[in-house]
């Protein structure tokens, strides 16, 4: 048998532990991590082992750092039970359960020329332009997902002139006659977020990203509306998959 070149590092070795120990409720949101210092002495390594170990800990938004202070376990954020269901909105599912919720349109227009390739090819449409509508989802006030859509023009043409409806995609459709739509095609995979996606979602740069790519079908036509491209911030949400249909 081959011998495994995989190498676990000190530095991944103390972030483990750690990560542990939080979840274990050995240290405990607001607690106070042990200095630099003692934990080097701890795991017998070089203090700057220990101080990449818990940088990685704070951009994976496990720690927080007051500078002349020390290291503190960050509190835990409440999180959110989604049901991946494509006939009711975003909106409908957070007001059930009493949550404050906000979209925000953050770009609306033409897709690039790349996407517009992209997505023509993955509707299986040709000669028709992709409209892309990007929306920041805000719960409780903080910003927890992207939802982008790149929509068909030929199914609803005056979206170019309707930017303002745009905050609820569920809702334009509807007042466009698109009332029974089903989500289908799901592909769900993770990425950790760019850095425009990190200044959008306000958090760090290792905190993953769980990734939705699925199709809208409106049900009464049999036709494709759009491509669906959604991003959660992991740490915010549980996803309820057996509702997906």
């Amino acid at each position: 048998m081959k011998e495994s070149k995989f190498n676990i590092s000190n530095e991944s070795i103390i972030r483990n532990a750690i990560q542990e120990r939080i979840m274990n409720n050995e240290l405990k949101p607001g607690d106070t991590l042990p200095s630099e210092n003692v934990l080097a002495d701890e795991f017998g390594v070089k203090r700057i082992v220990v101080r990449n170990a818990l940088v990685q800990l704070e951009k994976m938004g496990l720690l927080d750092s007051r500078q002349g202070v020390g290291r503190f376990v960050k509190e835990k954020r409440p999180v959110i039970e989604l049901d991946m269901s494509g006939r009711r909105s975003f909106s409908d599912k957070m007001r059930e359960q009493g949550v404050h919720y906000e979209s925000r349109v953050i770009f609306a227009g033409y897709a690039s020329e790349n996407e517009q390739e992209k997505y023509r090819r993955a509707l299986g449409v040709v000669d028709v332009s992709m409209f892309k509508v990007a929306r920041l989802r805000i719960v409780d006030h903080t910003p927890c997902a992207i939802h982008i859509s790149y929509v068909r023009e030929d199914m609803v043409p005056d979206i170019n002139e309707e930017m303002e409806q745009l905050a609820s995609m569920f809702n334009y459709y509807g007042k466009h006659g698109y009332t029974n739509l089903k989500s289908m095609n799901t592909h769900i995979h993770t990425a950790f977020p760019t850095l425009d996606e990190q200044r959008h979602l306000e958090c760090e740069e290792l905190v993953p990203l769980i990734v939705y790519e699925s199709q809208t079908m409106d049900l009464d036509t049999t036709r494709i509306l759009e491509q669906t491209r959604i991003l959660y911030r992991s740490d915010l949400f549980k996803h309820a998959l057996g509702s997906v249909n």
